[in-house]
């Protein structure tokens, strides 16, 4: 069970993700779960007290959903900060083909479902929901690149 203080302070808290590229372009993602905004029951645990909870696997879980390796062997796109007391993530694309294929696997829910994945393996096993909050910044970009 989670302590009340921790979970109230969490109550509003969400996994975001700032997406970047070198031409300061960056799409920030929403990731929750649907005990976010109400009330915990049943032994349902926020996505933000489970993250602070258990800081270190909760961040190779991030890190293995969203990193990859490019041609050359590079981590492309690559988590950047995680800073300590909130969810904030910065993923850096080096490459236009980075930003384009993470751009897919969101539109195929593909980031959705490898985030959920790695999170169920270390005990986070609710439903998560993946919004980009700059949505028409993120598509003007993927038309300019096209």
């Amino acid at each position: 069970m989670v302590d009340n203080s921790v979970s109230t302070a969490c109550a509003a808290a969400a996994l975001d993700l700032v997406v970047s590229v070198p031409n300061r372009f960056f799409i920030s993602l929403k990731i929750a779960n649907s005990y976010l905004a109400g009330v915990l029951g049943g032994g349902a645990i926020l996505l933000g007290a489970f993250y602070l909870a258990n800081r270190p696997s909760s961040e190779r879980a991030i890190r293995n959903s969203l990193e990859a390796r490019n041609e050359a062997g590079a981590i492309d796109p690559q988590v950047g900060n995680i800073e300590r007391g909130s969810v904030l993530v910065d993923l850096h694309c080096y490459s236009e083909k980075s930003f384009l294929e993470f751009v897919k696997d969101f539109e195929a829910e593909k980031v959705r479902h490898r985030l959920k994945e790695e999170f169920t393996k270390i005990g986070f096993c609710d439903d998560l929901h993946v919004t980009i909050r700059n949505l028409d910044e993120v598509y003007r970009k993927v038309k300019e690149i096209r």
